[in-house]
């Protein structure tokens, strides 16, 4: 076979079937080899090589696998930047395919070949590994390590560019060199372990505060069995809110803009253990340091690298979860107080509950109302993304949600949606805002050309709000470029939709019996927007100074200091 056939077996071997990109004079003979076993890998047509990208991101989400990307040469391969670093950010397996037929700029050297750039030197830095083959003999070694450095520790992207010609040439495969696993030191987990368990015993009020590290392992349900088991309460993230939602012991999740009765639990806890959460608060701050000053902290990750993080009060394991918590499970850890920190945390959640559910919040609970427990949800960033969190937990939701997390890549949930589709088969509801659906709203086209079973809901606040409130805060009401008044403008959303073929719906301010009309009916093709008065403002904040319970805007003195004190 050639090498771009023995890239497909390898991506069909890894379960990388479906490939997303935009054709390019270089990576033709990838492409051809491709469609040679179409029953066997797919490849899909994006507008834009930064959603093929972003696809491959869902495709990956939704599979726990491979997602695969591939673009030309020049600027289809400098478009894809903003994607890798998404899926970088967010440990992401992406394997991008690229290829150049010349050399690459060298002694400083601007242009050596047209569209030729130093492919490498630019993604040395955001992806996990990525390689120039411009030799035949070394195409088998670097495609396995490339899926094997993607898939395996902390995920994430890699990429390999591979020549023109060398994708052309006849290999036989039995006779290259092959890429072999090294086999790993065994980490010793007793002191980890014993480290914990002693902790958690010496307590009174522990917790769990979990991230995104844990997602997709093995390890997710054992902490649900260890935390009901123990009475020990889990909190989480904020994009982490979907590993536990049915968990009676999962309390919801902290942050500047986290839910109240999160960041009241986690004021109280005299012992946090964090499992695969990066601790990136500013926990010198005044509203962070109230707790990370009085708390023990126990860290746990994959990475050493995140531990080098300073945090107060702390120690760190640099261990694998899966083993540290099947060594967990089954130990009964009796802190003191068990009943009355369950209680506690109880009483404070059903106080809070109802808190900060206004508009637009309860209409995006009725379109979560109406989305299947199977189904993904997909938000891009922006106001609606924290309100979408909010809805979230008031509807005590329980389905699989993708955002842009670290990263904070606007405009990609789109493209995200289409690879969730492919990597599950089923509709998928994809919340996005004004500005964002405006910077990648080509995709609609693929959307409607293959009719795929997207619901796009348009939260339309017509103005760039997230920027808005940051200019109110400095400058008053001196906005620039953020409302319809200061630069910042919208089109006839659902006109531009139906001109690709989306049948496309508007909802105004409370008009919930129309939402569940328009969403009653079989899953399709389809846009809502949802108007939203641009002087909603995202709430709640946790004002700088203040303990990071007390939120804006803020709660009734009395039932503050209740809760404070209990």
């Amino acid at each position: 076979m050639n090498v771009a056939g023995c890239l497909g077996d390898v991506l069909i071997e890894k379960n990388g079937t479906d490939v997303f990109g935009i054709p390019g004079g270089v990576v033709l003979e990838f492409l051809y080899a491709m469609r040679r076993r179409n029953s066997e890998i797919a490849a899909h047509l994006s507008f834009h090589e930064q959603c093929s990208v972003f696809s491959a991101f869902g495709y990956a989400r939704a599979t726990k696998g491979l997602g695969v990307a591939y673009a030309t040469k020049g600027p289809g391969i400098t478009n894809m930047v903003t994607g890798v670093v998404d899926a970088y950010c967010d440990s992401i397996p992406v394997i991008i395919i690229t290829s150049h037929s010349d050399i690459a700029p060298v002694n400083g050297m601007r242009v050596a070949a047209d569209q030729e750039i130093d492919t490498i030197g630019m993604f040395s830095g955001i992806t996990k590994y990525c390689v120039r083959v411009d030799d035949a003999k070394d195409v088998c070694y670097e495609i396995e390590r490339a899926c094997f450095e993607a898939m395996n520790g902390r995920k994430g992207p890699v990429l390999l560019d591979i020549h023109s010609k060398v994708l052309s040439e006849q290999i036989e495969v039995s006779k290259l060199r092959r890429f072999e696993v090294k086999k790993q030191k065994k980490i010793s987990l007793s002191i980890a372990k014993k480290t914990i368990v002693t902790e958690i015993l010496n307590s009174k009020r522990p917790l769990f505060l979990i991230g995104d590290g844990l997602r997709d392992s093995p390890a997710i349900s054992q902490l649900g069995q260890i935390a009901e088991q123990n009475n020990i309460p889990i909190l989480s993230t904020r994009f982490s809110q979907d590993l536990l939602p049915k968990s009676t012991k999962h309390f919801g999740y902290i942050g500047s803009k986290g839910l109240r009765y999160s960041n009241f639990i986690l004021s109280k806890s005299d012992l946090i253990i964090t499992l695969g959460n990066r601790m990136s608060f500013p926990v010198n701050s005044e509203s962070w340091a109230i707790v990370f000053n009085k708390t023990r902290i126990l860290r746990v990750d994959i990475d050493k690298a995140e531990l080098t993080r300073k945090i107060p009060g702390s120690t760190s394991f640099a261990i694998d979860f899966n083993q540290l918590l099947s060594e967990l499970e089954g130990i009964n850890m009796p802190y003191d107080d068990d009943n009355t920190w369950l209680k506690t945390c109880s009483i404070i959640k059903e106080e809070l509950l109802m808190e900060d559910c206004a508009y637009p919040i309860t209409a995006i609970s009725e379109v979560l109302k109406s989305i299947p427990a199977d189904q993904t949800i997909v938000s891009d960033v922006g106001n609606h993304e924290y309100w979408l969190c909010r809805a979230y937990a008031y509807v005590g939701c329980s389905n699989s949600a993708i955002y842009s997390k670290s990263f904070g890549a606007m405009a990609s949930s789109i493209g995200k949606a289409i690879g969730v589709y492919y990597g599950t088969g089923k509709p998928v509801t994809c919340f996005v805002g004004d500005q964002g659906l405006q910077m990648n709203i080509q995709e609609l086209q693929y959307v409607a050309s293959q009719q795929l079973p997207i619901t796009i809901v348009l939260l339309n606040n017509y103005s760039s709000g997230m920027i808005r409130s940051r200019e109110k805060q400095r400058y008053g009401e001196d906005f620039i470029h953020t409302t319809l008044e200061s630069g910042y403008s919208v089109p006839d959303f659902c006109s531009l939709a139906e001109g690709y073929g989306i049948k496309s719906y508007t909802v105004d301010q409370f008009n919930f019996i129309k939402i569940r009309s328009i969403l009653s009916k079989p899953p399709y093709t389809r846009m809502l927007e949802i108007r939203v008065d641009p002087s909603i403002e995202m709430i709640p904040d946790t004002p700088q100074g203040n303990p990071f319970q007390k939120m804006s805007p803020e709660l009734d003195d009395n039932k503050f200091m209740l809760l404070d004190k209990i």
